[in-house]
């Protein structure tokens, strides 16, 4: 299924042609400041809204929510939905509030009354049937579908069972080397972590699954929170020849500010670089984030992290709550997954 967004053709407004699935809209919000953030002056009101947007789904993803939160999310939604009336509901031409925006207005309530909304995201069960269509649309074959597309998931599901690919915590490793541990900048960091030689050797991977994510070498993950979430760049795994325990080695970023017109953090990469090794439990978000370079005028270059592929809370968000409501912020960042999109600026 594809999932990048597609150029629409708008034929009244408020209204796409052909329409765009729930994930390719999610994109498309996501990356959009990153996209045109730089060509949109800083007091159009259209830009704040798509902001306004943002900073709401971010923290309707938000995986823990407390009360404070909850509270912020009310207030959020009653100025969305003022916004949008003013912007959009007015003249001739007026798109009329929907249904879904009524909806909407329940959501802090459905929160306390039954957890975090993206334990019951639909999307996920989507993602379930895709793989029946896939199958349907590759196999051809009509005359018994329902059987065949019946013993096809058996096979899946069973070749998930003996992979242990359903199990959360346990590590797939395709291909790892052998190397001696002198050969790496971080050597003294792994002989002091395991105990070992700098005459010893480790293996050394590029590519780790864990819990349906890919991790690969370069990829930039949530290693901790301070007053703003810190960010690292995935050097390399290692593990002991005689151990099936990755550690996953990473060199730290500074993170500036958040940078709001593009719904975005701003960091640095450190000279020279901090390393630090960490286990799979010990990151803050189990995703990945992914960097983008991006060329703004007259500003240097600068790169930006966008969300992997489900999300977490933008801290923006978490942040204006903790203002209001500071004495669970602490706790609940902790557990939070899922970012907005972050921008790296290169010196």
């Amino acid at each position: 299924m594809q999932q990048t967004p597609q150029l629409n053709n708008i034929d009244r407004p408020g209204r796409l042609y052909p329409a765009m699935k729930a994930v390719q809209l999610w994109s498309l919000l996501r990356y959009l400041p990153l996209i045109v953030g730089d060509l949109v002056p800083t007091d159009n009101k259209h830009w704040h809204f798509l902001l306004h947007l943002s900073e709401l789904v971010d923290l309707l993803f938000c995986p823990v929510f407390s009360i404070g939160m909850v509270t912020y999310l009310r207030e959020l939604i009653a100025d969305h939905l003022s916004m949008f009336v003013e912007l959009y509901s007015n003249g001739e031409n007026g798109v009329r509030l929907k249904p879904k925006h009524h909806l909407l207005i329940h959501m802090p309530t459905v929160i306390l009354q039954s957890g975090p909304l993206v334990e019951m995201n639909c999307m996920r069960y989507e993602l379930k049937n895709s793989f029946l269509k896939r199958c349907a649309h590759t196999i051809c074959n009509f005359s018994n579908v329902c059987k065949t597309l019946a013993y096809r998931h058996q096979q899946q599901a069973l070749f998930a069972r003996l992979s242990n690919s359903s199990i959360r915590n346990v590590v797939t490793v395709n291909h790892s080397s052998l190397d001696s541990v002198t050969n790496y900048s971080c050597a003294d960091a792994l002989c002091s972590h395991f105990g070992i030689e700098h005459t010893d050797d480790v293996c050394v991977a590029k590519r780790i699954e864990r819990a349906s994510v890919v991790y690969k070498v370069g990829h930039h993950v949530i290693i901790g929170i301070d007053e703003e979430p810190q960010f690292g760049r995935i050097e390399m795994f290692v593990s002991l020849p005689s151990s099936d325990d990755w550690l996953i080695v990473v060199s730290r970023l500074k993170t500036v500010n958040f940078c709001a017109h593009y719904h975005s953090y701003k960091v640095e990469y450190e000279e020279p670089k901090m390393l630090k090794i960490l286990t799979f439990d010990e990151l803050t978000d189990i995703h990945t984030v992914c960097c983008y370079k991006k060329i703004v005028l007259p500003v240097s270059l600068l790169c930006t992290f966008a969300v992997r592929h489900l999300s977490i809370t933008s801290f923006r968000g978490v942040r204006l709550a903790e203002n209001d409501f500071g004495s669970v912020f602490g706790s609940v960042l902790q557990k939070n997954a899922v970012f907005g999109s972050v921008s790296v600026l290169l010196n």
